[in-house]
């Protein structure tokens, strides 16, 4: 095996380092403080990349590392990588979400706790020779409401420990279940202008991504309870923080504490840094997770994922995959599987540029808030739609496409993705996916399940109900319902060498038409498929290599 490459370009825990060193298929190389124009060069022949925050990771660095399929961050954020571009190249962003989660708690509390009781202030005092006991009243936590605003890793860790505060804690969180939030001991809400109004402290933990950017702006702030206490140790840019500075200003919040910011290190003039309101807030230069054991932790994560992703060993935490298939039973798996399977044969019956996607989950195995869907991604489909959106596109972009490129793929070609959820009926547990062209009325729907011996089944295509394996080549045909034709059909595949293994057929009351299914031994030339639609008179004939989709 050659060797590959990988370029360290942050100052990372020689534990993390080590780590890679001791592979004796990657060569190691630190490259630290790089300009621009060194970093375009050292990307070119990298494998993978290990990193910190310090290095900009755009589509124009991703474009010029030809080689590279994985880049490690040794800490939470990836604010400095295109996750985009990473993943219409098909390289692999991996970040260490546990290793500093006790760190970063354990900084919110101390936030809070000094935000509340007015700890540096008081400090400061002292400091310039004061005694003045009567400036720094505060206000204890016990039996306050606290308001949880993301409740991942981190917000849970630190609703539990406020929770031994004494404090009545809620949670704003659309992809977490209410089953999680029960389990933490956390009443879950749906409102966040209406969960802003109760609480008499707020703290932030969700990703910075288009979608939570500048979540609470100037008109969400002004739900906020009248001397509310916020604090934002997550990432920097989910605030407005000159409508936060003026929040704090008008009495609206008695305090803010920030350890992130919109741009990094904060000018002198932030507007959080005014001398009239600096007795109210306290800002620390992003040190979440600046401990010893944090910087260890993530380093060591960080570099044995990324070693696993080079030298096709499991790994975990790759930011701009939508799920981990390993994280799926077996169960699942089979309908992961069968979901882009579902997806190809809807793309080769359809023969039409895809406008949009229906994925339908039926019975209690998709229980929604079962899926462990990535948090980072910009969108939040069940893994059951990205596997069926893969295999609609192989069709047209080849086996290339994968579950990190297929949505973003989906969205430039503006296929229009609508997931929804069922109950189970004669199957107790079913996927349809309805895949439709711009103007077409009725599309192709097929749909499926798996047997309890985990065997995957295609159980009806476009309202025939209809049996097979999805597996090998499948010759798909429809047909006027009336004698002969089948027999034909049979004839034609014998005197072209072709075994048939199974055949199934389905009817439609009343239609007058069937469809039929052929799995064959041996793969079928085009030219006889031409021969099946003159000699047997069928309507249409599709030849499916399942082969392709596995």
């Amino acid at each position: 095996m050659t060797e590959m490459k990988v370029l360290v370009t942050d100052t990372v825990s020689e534990a993390g380092i080590s780590l890679l060193r001791k592979e004796k298929d990657l060569q190691v190389e630190v490259r630290l403080g790089l300009s621009r124009e060194e970093l375009l060069e050292a990307v070119a022949d990298a494998d993978g990349m290990l990193t910190r925050s310090g290095t900009p990771l755009d589509g124009e660095v991703l474009g010029a590392a030809k080689k590279l399929r994985a880049v490690a961050r040794a800490g939470v954020g990836v604010d400095n990588i295109d996750l985009a571009s990473a993943s219409r190249r098909g390289i692999v962003v991996i970040n260490a979400p546990t290793g500093n989660t006790l760190a970063a708690t354990e900084h919110t509390l101390a936030m809070m706790l000094s935000l509340v009781r007015k700890v540096p202030q008081a400090w400061n005092s002292v400091a310039s020779g004061e005694w003045k006991r009567s400036r720094f009243m505060g206000m204890q936590l016990s039996g306050k409401r606290l308001l949880v605003i993301g409740l991942g890793r981190i917000g849970t860790q630190v609703a539990l420990r406020c929770r031994a505060f004494g404090m009545e804690v809620s949670a704003y969180d659309p992809y977490i279940s209410k089953e999680k939030a029960d389990r933490a001991g956390v009443r879950l809400l749906d409102d966040l202008a209406g969960a802003l109004s109760l609480a008499d402290a707020v703290t932030l933990h969700v990703p910075l991504t288009a979608e939570t950017r500048r979540l609470l702006d100037a008109q969400l702030l002004k739900a906020c309870k009248r001397g509310a206490f916020l604090v934002n140790c997550a990432r920097g840019g989910l605030v407005d923080e000159e409508a936060v500075a003026d929040g704090v200003r008008s009495g609206l919040l008695a305090g803010a504490a920030f350890d992130v910011f919109d741009g990094e290190p904060v000018r002198t003039d932030h507007p959080l840094l005014a001398p009239d309101i600096r007795e109210k807030v306290i800002l620390t230069p992003h040190i979440g997770a600046n401990t010893e054991e944090a910087q260890s932790a993530v380093a060591v994560i960080a570099a044995s994922n990324l070693a696993a992703a080079l030298l096709g060993r499991p790994y975990e935490h790759a930011v701009n995959l939508p799920f981990s298939e390993q994280l799926l039973s077996d169960g699942r798996r089979a309908y992961l599987s069968l979901a882009r399977k579902m997806g190809y044969l809807a793309a080769h019956l359809l023969r039409e540029p895809v406008k949009e996607i229906r994925v339908t989950l039926r019975g209690p195995l998709f229980s929604k808030g079962d899926d462990p869907i990535c948090f980072e991604v910009p969108y939040h489909y069940s893994p059951f739609t990205v596997a069926g959106l893969k295999g609609m596109l192989e069709v047209s972009h080849g086996p290339e496409v994968n579950y990190m490129s297929a949505p973003l793929l989906a969205t430039d070609k503006g296929i229009a993705v609508e997931e929804s959820r069922g109950e189970g009926g004669t199957y107790k547990n079913l996927l349809e996916v309805t895949i439709s062209a711009e103007g077409s009325r009725e599309g192709v729907t097929v749909a499926g399940t798996v047997t309890e011996e985990g065997r995957q089944r295609v159980v009806n295509l476009n309202g025939y109900w209809i049996e097979f394996v999805p597996e090998g080549t499948v010759l798909l045909f429809s047909n006027h319902d009336r004698p002969g034709v089948i027999g034909k059909v049979g004839t034609i595949l014998g005197e072209a060498g072709s075994n048939i293994a199974n055949f199934a057929l389905g009817r439609k009351n009343g239609s007058g038409l069937a469809v039929g299914a052929l799995q064959i031994d041996s793969d079928i030339p085009p030219k006889v498929i031409e021969t099946f639609k003159a000699d047997a008179d069928l309507l249409w004939a599709v030849k499916v290599n399942f082969s392709e989709a596995l």
